[in-house]
């Protein structure tokens, strides 16, 4: 297992001061064994812009894409020049895009282990979105996820079963998801930290009814979880 997982915001749909926010997602996940990229926003310049301001070092060892719409893929233009050649997992749809940015894209068909303890989702639902898990020593699986079309505790679950470990936290994009849903996910992460497409009114019922569960997101945010050593 990784010691720590650090996951800093690049960009979210809610701003962070002296940066600018979009309606899109990216986050940095660093641990002591590996960095990525997971989705990469809508806009090229955006990227570049946070990503400069926060000090982003591109020396990555892949990068992970949740699913094909813009707001999740756009930014990898600016990502094929900082660091290009990199490996991108993707799952099953047009991936020429990343080729002509000068990425290497690489498709992800079933549940698999991308980088040492951290394991794609394998597409799910009609959308064929795959999250990503991450096992944490001393606290347990870390979901991130995109825009949850097939359902945010849909993706946890699925991960939870793949990895045989039980869910700390969930981050990203919930889609708008229903009070039951929002109760599912409550009810299997010890966690729940609602971004993007999540809309104003999921994340409402969350503080709500889940104070201690519920973290807020923003461009910016930064979470350590687990110890740095």
């Amino acid at each position: 297992m990784v010691n720590f997982l650090k996951i800093t915001v690049l960009v979210d749909n809610e701003p962070g001061r002296g940066l600018r926010s979009d309606w899109g997602w990216s986050a940095l996940l660093e641990t002591e064994k590996w960095r990525a990229l997971f989705d990469a926003d809508t806009d090229p310049s955006v990227l570049e812009y946070n990503s400069r301001r926060l000090g982003v070092d591109w020396r990555l060892d892949f990068g992970f894409l949740s699913h094909w719409h813009g707001d999740h893929y756009g930014g990898y233009e600016y990502v094929g020049k900082v660091s290009p050649g990199l490996k991108v997992y993707v799952p099953p749809g047009d991936g020429e895009i990343l080729g002509d940015w000068g990425l290497n894209s690489v498709v992800v068909d079933e549940p698999a282990l991308v980088a040492e303890d951290a394991w794609s989702s394998g597409p799910v639902g009609r959308m064929e979105e795959q999250a990503l898990g991450v096992l944490v020593e001393g606290v347990g699986l870390v979901v991130v996820v995109g825009c949850s079309h097939p359902g945010v505790d849909v993706l946890a679950s699925r991960l939870s079963e793949v990895v045989g470990e039980e869910v700390y936290m969930v981050i990203g994009g919930f889609h708008e998801p229903s009070k039951e849903t929002l109760d599912r996910i409550a009810s299997i992460s010890r966690l729940v930290c609602p971004a993007h497409c999540t809309g104003s009114r999921a994340k409402e019922y969350l503080e709500l009814k889940y104070p201690e569960k519920t973290r807020s997101v923003r461009t910016g945010s930064i979470f350590m979880v687990g110890k740095e050593e």
